[in-house]
């Protein structure tokens, strides 16, 4: 098990430990979720360093205007029959973004601290939510990135609809459901992506590789640039996003304004 496959697993493992401590400790689960952030912020470092002193040596990617290259890979077989696999690593981009997360989630705990109601529920949702954010940005098998998004958006509605503020109901039903809608449309598009190919791989990297038919982008370009523009709240599929940021709570409200943005 490689650094990046624990910067995924550590929020998760720091939620199962939230979840284990009873509710009357409730200084205990602040303290916890405080240091599982925190070394994830040793662990980010760590990776951050690993990539950079690798990309310097190598000449190819200083060479690309795109740093596209990953490194720190992890390629396991998980379902042969499909084609999935836990593929795992980091790029330029990557990296950029597992550092604004870990800075922001543990800032988020921080700001965090003085909440009273229902507090290990509200720290194990909001490590559960890192979970996923952490493995869109760094998966590259289409289906582990479609599984960890929707690991990513379902605590939100917990998070908005029970800590919010003013119509926080609302808020977060609408913007549960947009996000679903969009998550179909663009499952859809990954599905056809995988047929159409013939390579019989989830693999972002070859899928990125085939020449599709005109025909079939005329359909399906449409339908995954939808999904993703209401993901990502371009207009006119954003109305989700300022009921939602209005009603999160603090730690929630940093998250989605400067990550959630970004999957």
């Amino acid at each position: 098990m490689g650094l990046v496959s624990w910067l995924i697993a550590l929020p998760f493992l720091t939620m199962i430990a939230i979840v284990l401590v009873p509710e009357r400790h409730w200084r205990m689960i602040r303290w916890i979720a405080a240091a599982g952030t925190g070394t994830g912020l040793v662990l980010t470092a760590a990776i951050t360093y690993r990539y950079w002193i690798e990309a310097r040596g190598d000449v190819d990617l200083l060479r690309s205007a795109t740093l596209t290259k990953l490194y720190l890979v992890e390629r396991i077989a998980w379902f042969k029959p499909l084609g999935i696999q836990y593929f795992v690593g980091v790029d330029g981009i990557s990296v950029s973004m597992i550092i604004l997360t870990s800075i922001i989630i543990f800032c988020g705990v921080l700001a965090s601290w003085n909440v009273e109601t229902r507090t290990k529920e509200f720290f194990a949702l909001l490590l559960l939510l890192v979970t996923g954010v952490f493995g869109v940005f760094l998966s590259f098998d289409l289906f582990l990135f479609f599984m960890f998004y929707e690991l990513a958006v379902l605590p939100m509605y917990l998070l908005i609809g029970i800590w919010g503020t003013g119509p926080k109901e609302y808020a977060a039903m609408k913007l549960t459901l947009m996000l679903l809608v969009g998550s179909a449309f663009v499952l859809v598009g990954f599905l056809a992506l995988y047929h159409e190919s013939g390579l019989r791989t989830f693999d972002l990297q070859q899928l990125a590789s085939v020449s599709y038919p005109r025909r079939f982008q005329w359909w399906f370009f449409p339908m995954i640039f939808a999904g993703f523009g209401v993901i990502g709240a371009l207009f006119p599929f954003h109305t989700w996003s300022p009921d939602g940021h209005s009603s999160a709570p603090t730690a929630v409200s940093m998250l989605h304004a400067g990550v959630l943005m970004k999957l």
